[in-house]
């Protein structure tokens, strides 16, 4: 019994261990997922809707966590989505810097933080290839509002 007590905590030791070496990210790969962050973010702030969606899959899905909520599936419902979002916004920078990055298999899990005027919140988006560049293909948006 001890045995059996003994090899399961060797077990839970090594796992976290495999864990992390699996979900590491090449220094390279990072590069290149940061240079498509840094296109979004571009295009976000200038709201440019068309060149926005232009960096998520045509099967890619978005939910936002704010006004009630929405989802958008696909290219065109997420550009639409983004166009009523940006009628409503001011044209301010958005900060936005990833804080965490993860392979997952052959996709890329890249949490992020963003603030925007009295508006702050988190986003996590998974990528993957797209013929030679990395593409968007699920993100998920969460926001707060803070008065100061």
């Amino acid at each position: 019994m001890r045995l059996v007590a003994l090899a399961g905590l060797a077990i839970s030791f090594a796992l976290p261990t495999l864990a992390q070496e699996q979900k590491t990210v090449s220094p390279e790969v990072r590069q290149q997922i940061e240079a498509v962050a840094m296109q979004y973010d571009e295009a976000l702030n200038k709201h440019d809707a068309a060149a926005v969606v232009a960096l998520y899959t045509q099967d890619a899905v978005r939910v936002a966590d704010w006004s009630g909520g929405e989802s958008s599936v696909g290219r065109e419902a997420i550009k639409t989505a983004f166009e009523v979002q940006f009628a409503g916004m001011s044209p301010r920078g958005v900060l936005k810097s990833i804080t965490q990055m993860y392979a997952i298999d052959d996709r890329i899990a890249a949490i992020s933080e963003f603030s925007q005027g009295w508006v702050h919140g988190h986003t996590v988006k998974i990528y993957v290839r797209d013929a030679d560049t990395w593409k968007i293909r699920m993100e998920f948006a969460t926001a707060r509002w803070e008065h100061k």
